[in-house]
């Protein structure tokens, strides 16, 4: 009986716009197109793919620039002459470039960060869109020419590695999104041919089965000879022995959960302690850009959009709206957890890993952060959500244009403006006051009474945690007092970071991590008398 054809086997080109339709189960059919007429050599005996030849006598340029604050986007390839905006990382800005068509745009800092095989596959993927995307673009062109609408290329996004666009959707965006990921799942399929890579793995796997090799069979050792072999990277490898069919062959050796960990046992969008995200963001400089750049806030566990979509305010404290909890892909940063167990070659597999070891008895797990496991979210940093950032903690906004009021009059003290905050939070009894801030219950009559102007640092910053002011707010607050926050040094500077991205978090908490990273703890010390 003859096989249903489904969108899957299709392999057609769009005649009213030259994109190119390919199924998945057609993409090493294309891939094979691709090497027959660029490199055939590599379809008949196991190599690595000459791509740096491969480039030159397609006459495609490679150029060096940055191409974003959180290495995001690897590279892009200019179809059209036009302007790509290109990111200064000393100055924090950006600034568009212009550039010929047949031009590759490849950041420097992703090889630096990733490995040799992420630029190549970047590479190979750019090289792709010049060879199946560029009559796209020239037809599009000619359509937009009467709007005068900018083309910009498409960006190789390790956050779109594994996005898959809707089906159906009649969109020039949505055709584009195709268009990438094509290029995403057709580069690592150039890089190692079917046959080629299942032959060469068949090779290495018969070697060490040899009894007269004293190589211990393993999955760590398969997928570094691989990687070295195909100059790829490891996950790369990963991935390609589950679409040529050869993961069951695996199953039996020691290390095969402990190496496809991160593929076959994984659970998404993982909820965190408050420290446990504090630790996971100082940990890794890219996942503070993410958060930082995309105005990510913490949230009910997760680090979320801050939208007023996601995210809602109930007495001051950020919780997820009810759309958030439907749709967390939409939202969340995507934190995974794994069970760890050490293998040799695990540190290679981590690269470019925010990595928050959890160890709870003999179990030992992984909380990850990686670019290429985001869904497909507008992270850039935009003014809705930077507006929306700074409100995020205002109990309401009759209340907050009454303490911008009191602020700025210069009869009202600081005790009056903490006590309006304070009665509207209900803290009318000492002990509710005690509870929140950690500090002595004296305090309370001393601000109620007008009597404790002169406050220090500690008692003003824990005042502020305990009310679960934001950032803008108690910065306001700071400069209604006669303490300066010094934000290049801690205390102050660890405490700002959590404000800013933990807005609403319980004083327990916030002292928490604070006693983790080694910065004095608020309040507790103030409790046993305040004088």
């Amino acid at each position: 009986m003859t096989k249903k054809l489904t969108s899957s086997d299709i392999y057609d080109i769009n005649r009213k716009t030259g994109a190119l339709i390919l199924g998945k189960n057609r993409l090493d059919d294309y891939a094979t197109k691709y090497l027959t007429k660029h490199c055939k050599e590599a379809l008949l005996t196991p190599m690595p793919l000459p791509v740096e030849k491969i480039l030159e006598e397609a006459q495609l340029t490679v150029k060096e620039v940055s191409l974003s604050r959180n290495l995001d986007i690897f590279g892009c390839c200019l179809l059209l002459d036009g302007e790509v905006d290109v990111y200064d990382a000393y100055n924090g800005t950006s600034r568009s470039v212009n550039f010929p068509a047949g031009t590759i745009l490849i950041d420097p800092a992703s090889e630096a960060v990733y490995g040799e095989g992420a630029k190549r596959n970047t590479l190979i993927h750019e090289a792709l869109h010049w060879e199946k995307d560029k009559m796209y673009f020239e037809i599009l062109a000619l359509k937009n020419a009467a709007a005068s609408e900018k083309l910009y290329p498409i960006m190789c996004r390790q956050s779109e590695t594994f996005y898959e666009p809707p089906e159906g959707k009649k969109t020039k965006e949505n055709e584009v999104k195709w268009l990438e990921w094509q290029a995403h799942r057709l580069a690592p399929r150039v890089l190692m041919p079917f046959e080629m890579f299942k032959q060469k793995t068949l090779e290495l796997i018969d070697s060490y089965e040899n009894p007269q090799n004293d190589i211990l069979p393993s999955c760590d050792t398969l997928i570094e000879n691989l990687s070295t072999f195909f100059i790829v990277s490891r996950v790369s490898v990963k991935y390609r022995l589950i679409e040529v069919g050869l993961l069951e062959k695996l199953r039996n050796y020691n290390d095969f959960e402990a190496v496809f960990a991160e593929i076959t046992g994984c659970k998404e969008l993982v909820a965190l302690t408050p420290l446990e995200a504090y630790n996971l963001l100082s940990s890794d400089s890219s996942l503070r850009e993410w958060i930082s750049g995309g105005r990510f806030i913490y949230v009910d566990g997760y680090f979320v959009l801050a939208d007023k979509k996601y995210v809602t305010s109930k007495d001051g404290i950020p919780h997820l709206t009810q759309t958030a909890k439907k749709n967390l892909q939409q939202c969340a940063i995507n934190i995974h957890e794994r069970k760890f167990t050490s293998y040799v070659n695990v540190q290679k597999d981590l690269i470019g890993f925010a990595v928050l070891q959890k160890i709870e008895g003999i179990d030992q797990r992984l909380l990850t952060f990686h670019p290429k496991f985001q869904t497909n979210f507008n992270y850039e940093e935009s003014d809705v959500y930077a507006a929306f950032h700074e409100h995020i903690s205002a109990y309401d906004e009759a209340e907050e244009i009454e303490l911008m009021k009191k602020l700025g009059d210069p009869t009202c003290s600081l005790c009056q403006c903490l006590w309006y905050l304070m009665e509207n939070r209900k803290w009318n009894y000492p002990e509710t006051f005690n509870d929140r801030t950690e500090l002595h219950k004296n305090y309370h009559g001393k601000i109620k009474n007008n009597t404790y102007n002169e406050m220090g640092t500690d008692v003003l910053m824990a005042i502020c945690v305990g009310l679960g002011l934001s950032l803008r707010l108690t910065e306001k607050l700071f400069d209604k007092s006669n303490n300066k926050l010094n934000y290049y040094q801690d205390p102050d500077k660890t405490y700002i970071r959590i404000l800013e991205t933990m807005p609403g978090i319980s004083m327990q908490d916030f002292n928490c991590i604070c006693e983790k990273a080694n910065i004095k703890k608020l309040g507790s010390s103030e409790r046993k008398s305040a004088s």
